[in-house]
């Protein structure tokens, strides 16, 4: 990592070693183009005997030019007659600054493994970004003292989204941005676009019909009658819709529907009736609606299984961690933020299941291999990814079902709760060397854990 000292001189000047001078691919140059984000900036090299390899010195106006900060080290690639400063990764984190500072103690898991990868880490909120000028208010880390210090910078050169902009008033706004984002940054920008439960369905159904449950886009009430008599038992969730929220069961018992909706249930014996109720919660090409999946249940709690799936520093996917989710009790979801709890999964297949120790395996990685599997099947279709949690049901017979791709901000908190914290920081810290490697910076060759901060 390199130090960037100011220099006080107004002319546009780089001072760096002699050594670091002979390792340019043009050495004979005495202009040299500077980048850090998206800014640029011609400036005059020198080179001393005096200075040591890994300090930079830059003239005061072109640090302003560059808006680069004291408190980060750096890594730097050389480009022909150009030099790159950072990484300089940037994390979309929420919808607005109040809620970004609300926050902001627990985004430091992301600068965790900070001597891993360097540069600048950039967190901020939709409210923050002023396109006009290609600046951001935010907070920036600082590597000093530890801590986040609240400033406007320029744009960075990788953009990561974790908000949640759906079914919110800033979705419009978030969706702006990030296409703004593609626009400067091309495939440097991950975790967008986001796609729904419906396109999800679309892109997976010719490789993955056997694993998926059938599926209908609903537009009239016509929909939910014509999957009823199909298969009895059914959902209708809202296409973009997280956490659990506005899903209903419905299923037929004889002449009667019972619709169960977050911890409440209605019957109905008229099917005009229901179609009333349905119609004041439901909005034409907003839900879907699917067969219900057989899911096990222990003491009335459904158990699915979520898989945490991060890409690492070479691009490629792991899986740092596998979860059972236990629904609330008679709750219809699975989800932890509707009262359900979770653990590793191994410890459910081994108690729930009755599997033995190679089944347990075996297991697992039909899991990872499926998972891994279907993101590679939606990256195929553009998606940029980075980040994805993938929900999957188990039945007796052993055969697993695609639930959801979540993919705007599969939280890794689960492992947490799963009392699994080296999954929790493994899955932060790939998120951080792959935004790493976009920049176009190598890995220095660390094992995890080691040195970290």
């Amino acid at each position: 990592m390199y130090v960037v000292k100011p220099y006080d001189e107004k002319d546009q000047m780089m001072v760096v070693s002699s050594s670091f001078y002979r390792r340019l691919d043009r050495p004979s140059l005495n202009r040299i183009k500077l980048q850090y984000g998206i800014r640029e900036v011609d400036v005059t090299i020198q080179h001393a005997n005096t200075i040591n390899n890994d300090t930079i010195y830059l003239s005061t106006n072109v640090m302003e030019q560059l808006g680069l900060p004291l408190t980060s080290s750096f890594d730097l690639v050389v480009q022909g007659d150009k030099i790159v400063f950072g990484p300089y990764i940037g994390i979309l984190c929420e919808l607005t600054n109040r809620k970004l500072a609300e926050m902001i103690t627990t985004y430091k898991s992301f600068v965790k493994g900070y001597s891993y990868f360097g540069g600048t880490i950039a967190i901020f909120s939709v409210e923050g970004i002023d396109e006009e000028k290609q600046v951001i208010d935010g907070f920036l880390y600082n590597a000093k003292s530890k801590s986040w210090d609240q400033k406007t910078f320029p744009f960075p050169g990788v953009v990561m989204s974790i908000a949640e902009p759906s079914l919110t008033s800033a979705s419009d706004a978030f969706h702006k941005h990030m296409r703004n984002f593609q626009w400067l940054l091309g495939e440097k920008v991950f975790n967008y676009p986001h796609f729904s439960k419906w396109e999800m369905h679309r892109m997976l159904l010719p490789e993955w019909r056997s694993n998926l449950p059938d599926t209908a886009i609903y537009q009239d009430i016509s929909d939910v009658y014509d999957m009823l008599s199909k298969h009895g038992n059914i959902y209708i969730k809202p296409l973009h819709g997280r956490l659990g929220k506005r899903i209903f069961n419905v299923l037929k018992s004889g002449q009667t529907i019972t619709v169960k909706y977050e911890e409440k249930r209605a019957e109905f014996v008229d099917m005009r009736k229901m179609a009333t109720f349905l119609d004041q919660h439901l909005i034409p090409n907003a839900f879907i609606i699917q067969e219900t999946i057989p899911l096990k249940t222990v003491h009335q709690s459904v158990i699915d299984f979520r898989v945490m799936a991060s890409k690492n520093y070479k691009g490629q996917w792991e899986i740092p961690g596998i979860y059972a989710r236990y629904g609330a009790t008679g709750h219809i979801v699975s989800n932890i933020t509707a009262g359900g709890h979770t653990e590793i999964a191994r410890k459910t297949l081994k108690e729930v299941w009755k599997l033995s120790d190679l089944e347990v395996h075996r297991m697992e990685r039909a899991m990872e291999r499926m998972v891994v599997n279907v993101i590679e099947s939606l990256e195929k279709q553009g998606y940029q990814l980075g980040n994805i949690g993938v929900d999957l049901g188990l039945d007796e017979t052993g055969h697993l079902t695609l639930i959801e791709v979540n993919h705007q901000n599969p939280d890794p908190y689960i492992a947490l709760m799963a009392k699994d914290r080296l999954a929790f920081y493994q899955c932060r810290f790939n998120n951080m060397m792959y935004a790493r490697k976009l920049s176009g910076f190598t890995y220095k060759g660390k094992r995890f854990g080691e040195g970290m901060d």
